[in-house]
């Protein structure tokens, strides 16, 4: 069904007489059936606050339309529409109308997302939250400015004691500094300034301290944001989060304020900083002031107890400001605040120690906190799950009533719409699943505070049946618990035999007296076995996480160390087994490299590309030298290998480190690894040159965009006059190259090494596995411009590079051997790749017809089965497009880049490619890019094919961040999503490369 014809069918199944009233309206002002009527119709009878403004300025909505709705706009493009909208020199009252507008067409192109599903463009609240947020920085900063400006051209330049510019910051605070902003919200502020040291001049020598300056400006930016005018308003402001709150002066020195907060600074004032961040003014300046107050925030001395503070505070709230406490979705039982609580809580325990853990956002935080085995995956999942969905009828309450309310409405007929607008088919079903959410989110907040009486425990049979070592016994107990704790869609994805199937796993922990669940070590360790059992049934995939732990302790001879580790640290656990059953690639890698647990078990920094080649060279310099030397370099490499691939993975199931990072890591790796092999093949110590050979990376190596199970792509040249004396130059570096591909792939005890492909070199397998320079130029059609020695072998009478062959040399980058040369090599590379052969439209047919021949030939897409890299607009077509325009626009700097990622926003940046286009192949090759990953990271699965009924496509798709929705599983969604990802990329594609409907 197309795109478009969805829209109206969904504004009837939200409110069908509004819907068909709203249309005969429309129907005067817009096109009938264009993009924007058919917006302008579902928009009206979702929401009636938004009806009048349509009906007033039909105009914005012809706008969003014509611009697109479909991808978030981040800070800097916000700022740019909306300094183009005011232009230069405006006056305060051009400034004050173009934000109140802009603010009001930007909150409802954004409750236009929140009310799309994903597939027609919208987006879930955690995005459009934090455009919201980007909307309100942008809007603050521009309004900063001109109070800045109207208090100096009447008091003058504010100026500290030495006549440098005084500095003044705002902080976002709550939801703001959160990034996580409502479209209803308040905006929390608090300014501050550097110092008292100065004051104001005007031209007519009279003067005013800075603190009287700062205030002028705070309440003239005040007024701006929140004063009501024909236009509405911008935000409301709340600056009650100052020090002293309400009789607290309007702005604070640093100096002052960091008297107060270690003088009379109280729990729910660390609560609060915990999500500041500077939004508008001199941001280093806010970044100074949060980190005199880090030791206020972030305290070392572990204290439980502060959970106490915080349920007394949700209490004093509910009673003070709830009207309702049944019906408010933030301040009631089990509302959003508890769940914000929940995680702040938990930040202010732990973040003093670990600064890892400090995050502005909670759903980053909770992110953090699960990776730190402070949290379950479950606990983790269901958190995450109830906030979202709180959010999202919170939002949905706010833009329907134009009100800054909570409650979710007592009216029938408004209920019922609402409730079909967030997807539920109506106030019953949405008021069964707000109830599951909140009762969670209450037993989990309850749950961190300490009431001196432990809970009886659920695992009392299961521990019984282990002393007994009645494994029949076991599996009914257990099975038993897992039915009482609830995990009713957990038991709905796997079948009773499979819960019977982790019980059977579980037991074989006690078979020895010193395994986890061993007598001995439980005796040892009384909190131990229930610690186990929590997290197993709590991982993402249990089934996976009791597997691995069984196949792992069953390969360690001596598993003292691991369980000293774990039981006296219950999130050491926690972190075990979350990385094992959240990852079949991290579970594998454990299994046949135990030694690396202690990477799972300790949190480290995340991982960055010099750390990846620093854990190369110290394992060279750890390696025995009793060892022969090919099998001392072999094993080093491959346990740096798998301690860095261990490292980026658990960083990356926590979302630490995003597709870019993680290539940008690995193929440091890979690029260490293959120096080392060179340097070893060529008998050249660290530290000394290499000369004569190089390795120069192709395809995703030389895009540094390989991921965990990549090949490398690799070409060797060498310079013959650099041979030793006697020999054969051809012969001699062929032996080098065969070696440093033995030493980078050969199988080893300690891990797999890589896969080498040299197939892009020059005549492909049919030609010689090394390349002299001069062949290399030669071949490329730029003459002799190597050292003019050597034979020129087979490679002479050559017909030249195919285009294909030149779209490769894009992506060329030295990474190992002889630096000259390499250079050299990269010149050649670049200028056959960068100069268009012959006519563009002829080199765009050849190219499609290679296409079109890989589709049918390699691909593996079917229906049903989708191949994200070859398939119907995968990762091929856009590496192809935009090599094909790098190609065409090569003379200019700009678009010289082995990134694809960098290169499309280049290309974009240039105008060679439409902004719709760009944003389009950006937004494709990181979600295809990122999918790839998790694929391998979740799947230990190498190939680039998702199924529709592969058994483990839910949890890939909540591992993708898509989340199970009201009458759309995570799983279809994922499909949806990709589908139309690959259709938009397809039609860039045809557009770019001539390919017609083919």
């Amino acid at each position: 069904m197309p795109r478009r014809s969805r829209i109206p069918a969904l504004a009837h199944r939200i409110d069908r007489r509004r819907a068909e009233a709203f249309a005969t309206r429309f129907s005067q002002r817009l096109v009938p059936g264009s993009q924007a009527y058919e917006l302008a119709v579902l928009i009206a009878s979702a929401y009636p606050a938004l009806a009048g403004t349509l009906e007033a300025a039909p105009e914005i909505i012809e706008t969003i339309a014509a611009e697109g709705h479909q991808a978030a706009r981040d800070r800097s493009g916000l700022m740019a529409r909306l300094r183009a909208r005011i232009g230069e020199g405006a006056d305060a009252e051009r400034v004050g109308r173009e934000l109140r507008r802009f603010a009001k067409e930007e909150r409802l192109r954004i409750a236009l997302r929140e009310l799309l599903p994903p597939s027609l463009g919208g987006a879930d609240v955690d995005v459009t939250s934090h455009e919201i947020a980007d909307l309100a920085d942008v809007t603050i900063e521009v309004a900063l400015e001109d109070a800045v400006a109207q208090v100096s051209a009447r008091f003058g330049p504010p100026r500290g004691g030495t006549g440098a510019p005084a500095r003044f910051v705002v902080l976002g605070m709550g939801k703001l500094g959160g990034g996580e902003l409502n479209i209803g919200s308040d905006v929390d502020l608090v300014f501050f300034y550097d110092t008292d040291e100065g004051e104001s001049v005007a031209p007519d020598g009279s003067s005013i301290t800075l603190h009287d300056f700062w205030s002028r400006v705070a309440r003239r930016l005040t007024a701006t944001l929140e004063d009501v005018t024909a236009d509405g308003w911008v935000w409301r402001v709340d600056l009650r989060l100052r020090p002293e709150g309400r009789s607290g002066p309007l702005v604070n020195s640093v100096a002052a304020a960091e008297r107060y907060y270690e003088s009379f600074g109280r729990t729910w004032e660390r609560a609060a900083l915990l999500r500041a961040r500077p939004v508008a003014g001199d941001r280093a300046l806010g970044d100074e002031v949060l980190a005199i107050l880090d030791p206020f925030v972030w305290r070392r001395r572990v204290d439980p107890s502060i959970a106490v503070e915080m349920l007394k505070l949700v209490q004093r709230s509910r009673v003070e400001l709830s009207g309702d406490a049944a019906r408010d979705l933030k301040l009631g039982e089990g509302g959003i605040r508890e769940a914000e609580f929940f995680v702040q809580t938990l930040l202010l325990v732990w973040g003093g120690r670990e600064a890892r853990l400090r995050a502005k956002g909670t759903l980053d935080a909770l992110r953090r906190l699960r990776a730190a085995g402070l949290v379950t995956d479950r606990e983790a999942r269901e958190i995450a799950e109830a906030y979202l969905a709180l959010r999202r009828a919170e939002h949905a309450v706010q833009v329907s009533t134009g009100q800054q309310t909570h409650l979710w409405p007592d009216d029938p007929e408004e209920e019922a719409r609402l409730s079909r607008a967030l997807g539920f088919s109506g106030p019953e079903s949405f008021r069964a699943d707000l109830a599951r959410h909140r009762g969670r989110v209450a037993e989990r907040f309850r749950s961190l505070v300490p009431d001196g009486a432990p809970a009886p425990s659920r695992w009392s049979e299961a521990i019984a049946a282990l002393d007994d070592g009645d494994a029949a016994a076991f599996s009914e107990a257990f099975c038993r618990a897992v039915a009482q704790a609830g995990l009713v869609a957990l038991a709905a994805e796997a079948a009773a035999e499979r819960w019977a199937d982790v019980a059977r796993d579980v037991f074989e922990l006690s078979r020895r007296p010193d395994a986890p669940l061993g007598a001995r070590s439980r005796e040892a360790y009384p909190l131990l076995g229930e610690a186990l059992l929590d997290a197993v049934v709590d991982a993402a995939a249990p089934e996976q996480a009791a597997r691995t732990l069984r196949m792992l302790f069953a390969r360690l001879r001596h598993p003292g160390v691991y369980l000293r580790f774990l039981g006296e640290e219950p999130r050491a656990v926690r972190r075990l087994v979350e990385a094992v059953g959240g990852s079949a690639f991290l579970g594998e890698a454990l299994v046949n490299n135990p030694e690396l647990g202690d990477r799972i078990l300790f949190s480290r920094g995340v991982p960055v590309p010099e750390a990846a080649r620093a854990a190369i060279t110290e394992g060279l310099r750890e390696a025995s030298d009793d060892d022969d030397p090919d099998e001392r370099l072999v094993g080093a490499l491959r346990r740096a290998k798998a301690q860095v691939l261990v490292d980026v993975g658990l960083a990356d199931l926590a979302s630490e480190l995003g597709p870019r990072e993680v290539g940008y890591v690995l193929s440091e790796l890979a690029d260490a690894s293959l120096d080392a092999a060179t340097r070893h093949a060529l008998g050249v110590d660290e530290g000394r040159e290499v000369e004569g050979l190089c390795v120069l990376a192709v395809g995703t190596l030389g895009g540094r965009e390989i991921g965990y199970g990549s090949d490398l792509d690799v070409l060797f040249l060498f310079d013959p006059s650099k041979a030793p004396a006697g020999s054969d130059p051809d012969a001699y570096y062929a032996r080098a190259a065969r070696r440093v591909i033995r030493l980078i792939s050969i199988l080893h005890p300690a891990g797999r090494g890589y896969e080498l492909d040299t197939r892009l070199r020059p005549s492909g397998n049919q030609g010689l596995l090394v390349t002299s320079i001069d062949a290399f130029a030669r071949y490329h059609g730029h003459g002799g411009q190597g050292t003019g020695g050597g034979s020129e072998g087979p490679e002479t009478p050559h017909v030249g590079a195919a285009v294909w062959e030149r779209l490769a040399l894009l992506r060329a980058r030295m990474v190992a051997g002889d630096r000259a040369l390499g250079a050299r090599a990269i010149e050649i590379a670049h200028a056959a790749a960068y100069a268009m052969p012959g006519d563009p439209a002829r080199v765009a047919e050849e190219l499609h017809r290679l296409r079109r021949r890989m589709e049918q030939e390699l691909s593996q897409e079917r229906r049903g089965r989708y191949d994200l890299k070859l398939g119907r607009g995968g990762l091929f077509e856009i590496e192809l497009c935009v090599q094909f325009l790098q190609m065409q626009h090569g003379a200019d700097p700009r678009v010289r880049t082995t990134e694809t990622a960098v290169a499309i926003e280049a290309l974009g940046a240039g105008g060679y490619l439409p902004a719709e286009g760009a944003e389009t192949l950006r937004d494709g090759y990181a979600f295809l890019r990122k999918l790839q990953g998790r694929i391998r990271i979740v799947h230990a699965d190498a190939g680039n094919l998702v199924e529709e009924s592969a058994p483990g496509l839910l949890p890939l798709a909540r591992r993708m961040g898509i989340r199970d929705r009201p009458g759309a599983e995570a799983a279809g969604e994922l499909l949806e999503r990709y589908r139309v990802v690959t259709g938009r990329v397809r039609e860039v594609y045809q557009g770019v490369l001539g390919g017609g409907s083919g």
